[in-house]
């Protein structure tokens, strides 16, 4: 079976895209099976997931997306820009905005132009699930011990919670405990930490450690710029630098939405062969 697929990149995240819209080619039952061969970077494309577009009710689109390890994903922000970078270039829906469903809900992307694309992550709270303020006197910083040292954190939920760090070069070997510590304590959330450098009131910079196979960057930018702002250490609109990529962070004093806007682009495309005998 051939594939054809697009290679995207976003916030130094790479996801491979399947447009099944105007016909249905490759049965549910194979893809799990297809997500974990294609995404392989040693004999694969290699990814960290995959996306296929179908088509929804109603004119819009119908998004699914598997991670690298051919499970079906939780809500991936990186994905759902990713797919309205397409769904755009090819005259698929609106030129000023993009609705996609996915079984995790109904996102509804802002084309701010041809190469930048808007998304809200709603609204920001604590672990608790009480919204979170700038002007809150809740003190938003916590303290836990790991592997004998004082690690002094910032938690933020947006329907996963992640966790924010500040400080700069710090050992690899510090950011993999860190990252395990928090992990290790999920139960029914996810636990993801971004590990923060603060260069000025408008510009940081984000950094994750983890062998885990889940990434979602515009969610991780999210949160940090979130911490940030409740820390007092920077403005409510951010340039959010992520290894080689852009993304830019916008807390809504009206609405009290947390925005990301990243650039989506590809890297390639072409066609994958897929032995269903094998």
């Amino acid at each position: 079976m051939e594939i054809n697929f697009y290679k995207l990149h976003i916030g130094g995240n790479d996801l491979l895209l399947v447009n099944q819209i105007t016909k249905v080619t490759i049965s549910t039952d194979v893809i799990p099976t297809i997500a974990r061969d294609i995404c392989k970077r040693s004999k694969g494309v290699g990814a960290n997931g995959i996306i296929f577009l179908y088509s929804g009710k109603e004119n819009d689109i119908k998004m699914k997306f598997y991670n690298s390890k051919g499970s079906v994903d939780n809500i991936s922000y990186d994905a759902v820009l990713c797919s309205a970078k397409y769904i755009f270039d090819y005259g698929i829906s609106g030129s000023k905005y993009i609705v996609i469903n996915s079984d995790f809900g109904v996102f509804t992307v802002d084309c701010i132009d041809s190469t930048s694309f808007r998304i809200t992550l709603g609204e920001a709270s604590d672990e608790n699930g009480e919204l979170l303020s700038e002007n809150s006197m809740y003190d938003f910083s916590k303290q836990a011990i790991i592997e004998g040292r004082s690690t002094v954190y910032t938690p933020v939920t947006l329907e996963d919670t992640g966790i924010s760090v500040f400080f700069a070069n710090k050992q690899t070997t510090d950011k993999k405990d860190i990252s395990n510590y928090f992990r290790q304590l999920k139960k029914k959330r996810q636990y993801r930490t971004a590990f923060i450098t603060i260069f000025n009131d408008e510009e940081i910079g984000v950094e994750t450690y983890s062998q885990y196979y889940r990434r979602d960057n515009c969610f991780i930018s999210a949160i940090a710029g979130v911490a940030s702002v409740l820390n007092g250490l920077c403005d409510r609109e951010l340039t959010i630098f992520y290894k080689s990529d852009t993304l830019f962070f916008q807390w809504d004093k009206d609405n009290n939405q947390i925005y990301i806007t990243g650039q989506p682009a590809y890297v390639f495309s072409g066609s994958y062969y897929f032995d269903q005998e094998n």
